[in-house]
């Protein structure tokens, strides 16, 4: 079999495939369009609960996704929903993209997510002329990318949630300080902090007004940044209402403590800046020369294509990831 129809009928998989996961979506969207179903939509207009609820429904505002507002899109991200929902993906997914700020729902995520791992694997495939380890490699690569997007974008926002946490504490204790109560001091460090402090303690102060405690309010930040830090300052909150003191006070002791553990924690992470550096280095290493291989000599890598080779490039993944584990423990240290 030449490149060219192998390339030709790699293309037409994906395509069949395409296509019948939008036949599937326009099936499960539209599955309630049959004869029954539009006979008793037609015999509904005529009750008075039938005409209320057409009326709801055309008054009811249409929401609006970020991938569009065709039927086709909306058939998608139900199927999409569903399926989250039923693998119990909903919240896990859900909890990523709240902690990593990304203003997408569930559905559209997933969706997004397949359609790169297609996109990649197609493009490797066209790249390559047909090579079905790289459409594999592809779609790997597809869909491992955007969990390391949400990983690292989830760091990111912790660690600048960490730096800005001991003056956001000595900001609260200046509010408590000049005479305002604790939601005072909180609505301030809205309108005056940056991002994350401000959208996170904004979220915590709209939780308490809606009849929220401030305490469990504040306990929901620490949960969603992961942040033991400030799990120790919702402590001292805690222990401060029930036995009384000097609240602001108690901040700024905090807050001292903090920024002293920040200090460290950045000199430990410049003290292993070589050994972390290193690793990224030794674990991208095999993966980009192998991707290399593919794209410049794809005959160097032929042998692997069968019973033997696919056992090898298995042991090799397995001791790659053990490697990557070993190594970023080594150079992880806690403060």
């Amino acid at each position: 079999m030449s490149q060219v129809t192998a390339l030709l009928l790699g293309l037409v998989a994906v395509f069949v495939g395409v296509t019948l996961v939008v036949a599937v979506a326009l099936g499960v969207g539209f599955r309630s369009s049959g004869a029954d179903a539009r006979f008793r939509r037609r015999l509904s207009l005529y009750t008075l609960s039938g005409r209320a609820a057409r009326e709801a429904q055309q008054q009811a505002p249409v929401e609006r996704s970020l991938l569009g507002n065709s039927a086709v899109t909306r058939s998608a991200l139900g199927m999409a929903d569903r399926v989250a929902r039923r693998r119990g993906l909903d919240g896990v997914i859900a909890g990523r993209l709240e902690a990593a700020s990304l203003p997408i729902r569930t559905a559209e995520w997933m969706l997004i997510h397949v359609g790169i791992a297609l996109a990649t694997a197609v493009l490797l495939l066209v790249l390559t002329f047909g090579k079905p380890l790289a459409a594999l490699m592809g779609l790997i690569a597809g869909l491992a990318g955007p969990w390391m997007f949400l990983i690292i974008r989830e760091g990111r926002r912790e660690a600048a949630f960490l730096a800005r946490l001991p003056d956001t504490l000595q900001l609260l204790a200046g509010s408590l300080k000049a005479g305002h109560s604790l939601p005072q001091a909180i609505d301030s460090v809205v309108r005056e902090a940056e991002a994350p402090i401000s959208t996170e303690f904004q979220r915590a102060l709209v939780e308490s007004r809606l009849g929220m405690p401030m305490e469990d309010a504040l306990e929901g930040i620490a949960e969603r940044m992961e942040s033991q830090d400030f799990s120790w300052v919702v402590m001292a909150i805690r222990i401060q209402r029930e036995v009384g003191g000097n609240l602001a006070e108690l901040l700024l002791t905090v807050s001292d403590t903090l920024r002293e553990r920040e200090r460290l924690r950045r000199q430990v992470r410049v003290l292993s800046a070589e050994g972390r550096l290193s690793g990224a280095i030794l674990s991208g290493l095999p993966v980009v020369f192998t991707v290399f291989l593919l794209l410049a000599n794809p005959q160097y890598l032929a042998p692997l294509v069968s019973p033997n080779g696919l056992v090898l490039i298995g042991a090799a993944v397995a001791l790659l990831i053990a490697g990557v584990f070993w190594m970023s423990r080594v150079v992880k240290v806690d403060v």
